[in-house]
């Protein structure tokens, strides 16, 4: 009985192993079909990030460093004064840099420069508000002591919604394009293998001031801001597997 039962044992074994093997057939083996999709979605901006420095220059450190203080306090001050609801404003940089001589043998220090940098933000507005806003938030900086604008960007406080639609976008353009594919090749499209995507996020455009002599012209040269919108873009790659 013992001997006759080997034989039936190995015979079960060897009829359970291919179909184990065929459940692990490794993705590479497989009749793929792999496409992408891409989606671009763009929406009206509503938020502002408006760089403002005041930048002082003299031969003493310490009167230097004391001028920077009291125009950067007239101008917090000044930009408070406006009463925008929810505007933030915070450090966004310091920094004291020597001004050297270099004709000098050896070379010396023959001053010193102080940047003061003030970061406004303000999220939320309707575009006619966000750009008025703006505007106003510049001509008074400039006016009050701000003699360098670095840069204003606009941008989408909550871009979830545009993710999520570019998204939709991308993953239908790439469904299709796969269905395309298998028809035109006479193939069946049996089940996706895997879907990834990779988000663009396009960067919100500054608009730039370029370091404009702003002191008492500051009024004319706040001009209005254009807001525009911003853009997101999806790419979506799909595998499908395949069958003849």
């Amino acid at each position: 009985m013992i001997k006759r039962s080997i034989p039936i044992l190995l015979a079960g074994l060897l009829l359970i192993a291919p179909s184990g093997f065929a459940q692990s057939t490794p993705v590479s083996d497989r009749n793929l079909i792999v496409t992408d999709g891409t989606a671009e979605v763009a929406g009206q901006n509503d938020s502002a990030r408006i760089s403002i420095a005041v930048v002082t220059e003299g031969d003493s450190l310490d009167l230097v460093s004391s001028d920077n203080d009291a125009n950067t306090r007239e101008v917090l001050q000044a930009v408070k004064g406006l009463g925008i609801e929810n505007l933030k404003l915070k450090t966004s940089s310091y920094r004291v840099t020597p001004q050297r001589d270099y004709k000098a043998r050896p070379p010396r220090i023959r001053g010193y420069e102080v940047f003061n940098a003030i970061e406004a933000t303000m999220e939320g507005f309707a575009p006619e508000q966000l750009s008025k806003q703006v505007t106003k938030i510049v001509g008074k900086a400039l006016d009050s002591g701000a003699n360098n604008i670095q840069s204003v960007q606009f941008y989408i406080k909550n871009r979830e919604g545009l993710e999520n639609e570019a998204l939709k976008q991308a993953v239908q353009q790439a469904i299709q394009r796969a269905k395309t594919m298998a028809e035109a090749a006479g193939v069946k499209l049996r089940h996706i293998i895997s879907l990834s995507t990779q988000p663009f996020q396009m960067p919100p455009m500054p608009h730039l001031l370029q370091d404009v002599a702003m002191k008492s012209a500051a009024a004319e040269v706040a001009p209005p801001m254009e807001i525009g919108e911003s853009k997101i873009r999806v790419q979506v790659s799909i595998v499908y597997e395949i069958e003849p």
